[in-house]
């Protein structure tokens, strides 16, 4: 079998993370995160001024220029194994990232290539992010609708914090800027036959067999 490479894409907080983990566990997939590896290139060097740029458009919600996202993604991607698969979190959302991962894929002439935009509402975005809390140390997060009362880290016990760019203004911003610059995306890889839309709200292993679904119905056609 082709090794598969799917994207996952939504609004803030739609289950990204969460379904991007069980896809890599079901078919051995390596995951690349650009959120996660923005805040550990921040943490690394807080003082540099590449690191001071990025955590202040992380902080206030601000998508970062798209030359940085493809470079953390190849940085990682052209080391891996292609037979194992990736899945990316949070990957594409500029219009020119989706283009570019799109081509990349016909160049490898892999038709096993799924983007899933998991679809919530925008009110829905905005309860979750703000239930969201934060492990600094190995940064899992939580939900408090999900764990109420939780205050630390059940990996490592560590207190959990409220991330800077969960805050109501940048949670608001970050939808408008979904609404107005990934919305193009989402259309773009429609129209290129690789964007599958899935209903992000319900329970979590309902939406996992819907995304699985999706992946061997096309497994199967091939």
């Amino acid at each position: 079998m082709k090794p598969i490479y799917a994207g996952f894409v939504g609004k803030g907080n739609c289950g990204k993370g969460t379904q991007a983990k069980i896809l890599a566990d079901k078919y051995n997939l390596q995951i690349i995160s650009t959120g996660s590896m923005l805040r550990e290139w921040i943490l690394k060097d807080p003082n540099n001024f590449w690191s001071q740029k990025l955590k202040q458009d992380v902080d206030n919600g601000i998508l970062v220029p798209s030359a940085i996202v493809f470079y953390l993604w190849f940085s990682k991607l052209l080391l891996l194994d292609y037979r194992q698969g990736v899945v990316f979190e949070g990957s594409p959302r500029m219009l020119i990232e989706g283009q570019a991962m799109a081509e990349v894929f016909k160049w490898m002439a892999n038709n096993q290539f799924f983007v899933f935009n998991l679809n919530i509402p925008d009110e829905e975005s905005y309860t979750r992010s703000m239930n969201r809390r934060y492990c600094p140390v190995c940064h899992k997060t939580y939900s408090l609708a999900f764990n109420p009362g939780i205050t630390h880290c059940q990996a490592d016990n560590t207190e959990l914090i409220i991330r800077n760019d969960d805050n109501p203004e940048v949670i608001k911003h970050r939808i408008q800027e979904f609404n107005e610059l990934v919305i193009p995306t989402i259309e773009f890889l429609k129209s290129q036959g690789v964007l599958y839309e899935v209903n992000g709200v319900g329970p979590v292993e309902e939406i996992a067999k819907n995304i699985d679904k999706i992946i061997q119905e096309k497994i199967n056609q091939a």
